[in-house]
């Protein structure tokens, strides 16, 4: 039982770094609000808040697109 556990441990623990690794979490953030803008151009502070919400929400700090 220890053994598994320790195995899970080490698995998830991997899976977590190579996450970080590939960044993932923030950079997938970026071209999503730029597709809000094409498709919504009168509403980038809408898309904004969603960029916002997809960073947070993928533990990345928090920024302004570079072209705000």
């Amino acid at each position: 039982m220890t053994a598994v556990a320790v195995g899970v441990f080490g698995f998830a623990a991997s899976l977590t770094a190579f996450a970080g690794a590939t960044g993932w979490g923030c950079d997938h953030c970026l071209p999503i609000y730029y597709d809000c803008t094409a498709a919504n151009p009168d509403n980038r502070d809408g898309c904004l808040a969603e960029f916002w919400n997809c960073q947070t929400s993928n533990g990345c700090m928090i920024t302004l697109p570079p072209d705000y």
